[in-house]
């Protein structure tokens, strides 16, 4: 079998001490991969690693996959999981007077530098990792920093390089694809080089499925010998037949009890409207006895579920407060959303009679029912919480649940309403001033529409958000006038640029590869006329829909 074949390989290549590139397809058991050969390491390099007081570091790209691998080996202490910013800065923090110095490089070179840094950043200026904020002259970098930092001091001081390999003897990097190239470079070129038979690197990962921009992709290098997996344990036999055709290089097998599934593809001219045309499918696949509600539906961008779930407004005025104004919403990190967090949190609890989780809710919030007569007031107020909810707008159930002390507002939040309306404010003030109006005035619903998204109580979620996830049957929206960044059409007809056709079909791979059973990839906009006899090819003449 090609998957025992790939993983006694792996293992070989674990025994020689030799570096390797795990190239494993959707569906093939990366994960399954990357911790088989962890827990080979601790049963058998466990006593010398405890000897020499050196640890596995398994890097990650998202907290999810993290706590997922730890979870997986138990919490071993010998293995040292964590994102790829904790792992880099883990490594150089201790090294602040070379940080600076490495600070004042980078910024110099920068295109718009920020004077007079170096006289800024005197000997007890430390130098500290700040997730949300950048702020050079008091020492705080943020994310990209710590990887072009932690790139430019390593790669200067051999020193540094041979500590960190001595450290971790064994670095693992799972997701390889969405690594950032500087650390990659740093990883084969800084600590890897000279050093082969000492320390083992081993990159986890399918370079088709990079489908962030500042990712890797792939990796070709001599120092790292390539292990691929064939198999498909995920999807069915359509499935894979489709993802086969996709991607002809990587040729998959179906393995395990998958089922035979169906893939369709619905691209209806008849209908000028996306809605018209993603009723029309959804129609038809409710005809062949798909369950709509427990379909997971995949769409490009944030802004098209917002506007089939019913909060458009409240998801385009948090997106235009900057780079990061729509994760600030979803992560709950602006002051507003993490108060409508909260209110809704106790109206969920208040409407669906939980007593145990609303009264921990109120008691959160420093709300003590210790008489009758506050229990009565406590009651009408949530009550009239509850009414407002579902008629009045944002501000007026937050005034509601200051007002009678179900949910008090804090400091921040109330000197930012206090800017609303006052005359005389500078810029940034006045920024504030005009989101936290029009914030207050949209219909509370549109927030309760977001909770549902927000909680996953939705079949929803976009395309970026499910890469390592796993459904039944998975429903693909694609709209190519949403995103400039890809376009699936082009793609499949083969008349797009090199570069936005290879993340258009890394999209697309990824999102056709999440469905065990059954796939409909639905197109809201035209199809190219190249792309017909292409897609009937993928999918079949008989589950094209025009």
């Amino acid at each position: 079998m090609a998957g025992v074949d790939a993983l006694d390989r792996l293992i070989d290549r674990l025994d020689a001490r030799q570096s390797f590139k795990l190239e494993a397809g959707a569906g093939s058991g990366k994960t399954y991969s990357l911790v088989y050969a962890l827990q080979h390491l601790l049963s058998t390099q466990r006593r010398e690693l405890e000897q020499s007081g050196c640890s596995i570091a398994c890097i990650t790209y998202t907290n999810a996959a993290k706590n997922e691998i730890r979870r997986r080996v138990a919490e071993d202490p010998l293995i040292y999981v964590s994102t790829i910013h904790e792992f880099l800065w883990s490594v150089v923090k201790p090294y602040q007077t070379q940080l600076r110095r490495a600070l004042i490089d980078h910024n110099r070179a920068a295109k718009a530098p920020v004077e007079e840094l170096e006289n800024a950043l005197t000997p007890d200026v430390e130098i500290v990792y700040d997730e949300r904020r950048r702020d050079y002259k008091s020492g705080a970098i943020s994310h990209d920093d710590v990887v072009k930092l932690s790139h430019r001091l390593i790669s200067a001081h051999p020193r540094l390089a041979r500590i960190v390999s001595d450290q971790y003897p064994y670095i693992f990097v799972d997701e390889y694809q969405d690594t950032f190239p500087e650390t990659v470079d740093m990883l084969l070129d800084s600590l890897l080089a000279g050093r082969e038979g000492k320390l083992v690197v081993g990159l986890f990962g399918d370079s088709m499925q990079k489908i962030f921009r500042d990712g890797v992709g792939s990796v070709a290098t001599d120092r790292l010998e390539t292990i691929t997996k064939h198999e498909n344990f995920r999807s069915s036999h359509a499935v894979v037949a489709l993802l086969n055709k996709i991607r002809p290089e990587l040729p998959q097998i179906v393995a395990g009890t998958n089922r035979e599934g169906e893939a369709w593809l619905f691209a209806d001219a008849r209908f000028s409207t996306p809605d018209e045309r993603l009723a029309s499918a959804q129609q038809m696949l409710t005809n062949r006895g798909w369950q709509m509600d427990d379909t997971k539906h995949l769409y490009l961008t944030h802004r098209l579920i917002a506007g089939t779930l019913g909060y458009p407004e409240l998801d385009k005025l948090y997106s235009k407060r900057g780079q990061s104004g729509r994760d600030d919403l979803h992560e709950g990190r602006e002051p507003y959303a993490q108060l409508l967090q909260t209110i809704d949190a106790v109206r969920r609890a208040y409407e669906a009679n939980d007593q145990a989780a609303l009264l921990e809710h109120l008691s959160d919030n420093d709300v003590t029912i210790t008489r009758h007569r506050q229990k009565v007031e406590i009651t009408r107020g949530l009550q009239k919480l509850s009414e407002l909810c579902a008629s009045g707008s944002i501000g007026e159930v937050v005034d509601s649940a200051h007002d009678r002390r179900i949910v008090l507002k804090p400091s921040r939040v109330r000197e930012l309403e206090s800017l609303v309306g006052r005359s005389e404010l500078d810029e940034r003030e006045q920024w504030h001033a005009t989101f936290y109006e029009a914030l207050r005035a949209l219909p509370y619903q549109q927030w309760a529409n977001f909770a549902q998204f927000r909680e996953d109580q939705t079949p929803y979620s976009t395309q970026h958000s499910v890469k390592g996830a796993e459904f039944d049957d998975v429903l693909v929206a694609i709209d190519d006038t949403a995103w400039n960044q890809f376009n699936m059409g082009k793609m499949i007809a083969g008349t797009d640029k090199p570069e936005r056709t290879e993340r258009s079909r890394n999209m697309f791979y990824v999102c056709c590869s999440r469905a065990r059973n059954r796939l409909a990839v639905i197109f809201l906009d035209d199809l190219p006329e190249e792309a017909v006899p292409i897609v009937k090819d993928w999918f079949g003449a008989d589950h094209v829909v025009l």
